[in-house]
């Protein structure tokens, strides 16, 4: 089928119901005759407002209806491809199927959403990442001594895997080099560009990040003493509106503790905090 003329390019997308929803209002503004009669008729589907309610949230689109929108847009062979993984990324039901979809997402090189995304995917996929830049603000590194590097973070990395995570910071613009040639982190937070509201990125990249330091928090107890470590739990009773001021409590805690740590003048050492909230009863359909 013929390619419809749009500004609407579909590799700067990872939420198909927010492309659709944006090529429509491409098409409506190009042609006065567009409508979702006239979309329906094209990709030779029955229901008239399945269109709307896919935007909407209502309904999702079957392998079937995947093959008549691509076809009813004009996509092309590599197009087609990428909207039938960004579906099932939208769609999937479980952290591991998304993680699936995205990366299939992100093989595309020319999207930008891979540019852009790719770099917070990158960041959150290996815990010490995060640690081996915390650690260059403390630890005179000039880029020679990985080995060296690697044995200062508890559990010890491969030398490896040091030399990746500096060389991963560095091109990500999370780490620069100072006047005296040592690696220090930058001010530059990752940005989301285009994809800055993209709640299933976003909720992804914490997830996989979180487990990851749910698993060191776990070997820690093995690892550490008493007094090297600070581990609680609280069970509670609780309602909505309490959840929801704790919550409140806990962002200002964790605002709290990250200056405290700015305005440590003699840092020693990285460590990790992490709080956890989660119901240890049924929540109901609407909180899962």
């Amino acid at each position: 089928m013929a390619r419809t003329n749009s500004n609407i390019r579909i590799f700067d997308y990872t939420d198909y119901r927010k492309y659709l929803a944006d090529y429509y209002r491409d098409q409506k503004s190009r042609c006065t005759y567009f409508s979702y009669r006239y979309f329906a008729g094209k990709a030779k589907i029955g229901s008239i407002g399945l269109y709307k309610d896919v935007v909407d949230g209502k309904q999702s689109l079957s392998r079937r209806a995947i093959t008549r929108f691509s076809e009813a847009i004009g996509h092309s062979k590599r197009e087609a491809e990428y909207f039938e993984a960004m579906v099932f990324f939208t769609d999937a039901s479980t952290i591991e199927e998304r993680k699936l979809y995205f990366n299939r997402m992100m093989s595309y090189h020319e999207s930008k959403a891979r540019i852009i995304d790719a770099s917070r995917y990158e960041y959150y996929s290996r815990w010490y990442y995060s640690a081996v830049r915390a650690l260059l603000s403390i630890y005179p590194f000039n880029g020679s001594d990985f080995p060296a590097l690697a044995k200062k973070l508890s559990p010890q990395i491969k030398p490896e895997q040091a030399k990746k995570a500096v060389e991963t910071l560095e091109r990500l613009g999370m780490i620069t080099k100072n006047e005296l040639g040592l690696y220090e982190p930058s001010d530059q937070i990752i940005s989301t560009g285009l994809l800055e509201n993209d709640r299933l990125v976003r909720t992804m990249n914490i997830i996989n990040f979180q487990r990851s330091l749910l698993t060191l928090a776990a070997e820690a107890f093995d690892r550490y003493s008493e007094r090297q470590m600070d581990m609680s739990a609280i069970t509670l009773s609780i309602s909505k509106k309490t959840r929801q001021l704790i919550k409140e409590e806990v962002a200002a805690f964790r605002k709290k503790v990250l200056s405290l740590a700015e305005n440590d003048p003699n840092p020693e050492g990285v460590f990790q905090l992490n709080c956890q909230l989660f119901p240890l009863t049924d929540p109901g359909k609407d909180e899962k």
